[in-house]
């Protein structure tokens, strides 16, 4: 979707919407702080922690960190340069 918009409402648009942002950072900080202050991280860690186990249950490490089949690729590549 395009809209045809003058560039001096454009402008405009762009400042209202600065300045709206402008007024809204105290508050935006004031909630942020208070939502670190008051977050339970403890409780946290250990929510993300479960959820990382889980994850790693269902997808477990491969054996391999590809290096070896990557030098593979590379060593196949020097000899066709060569």
């Amino acid at each position: 979707m395009t809209y045809n918009i003058p560039m001096q409402n454009e402008r405009e648009m762009i400042q209202k919407s600065v300045a709206a942002w402008r007024r809204a950072e105290p508050t935006l900080e004031r909630v942020r702080r208070e939502n670190i202050r008051t977050t339970d991280t403890a409780s946290a860690i250990a929510a993300f922690s479960g959820m990382a186990l889980a994850a790693a249950k269902k997808h477990p490490p491969k054996s391999t960190s590809g290096l070896v089949e990557q030098q593979r690729i590379f060593m196949k590549i020097a000899a066709a340069t060569q």
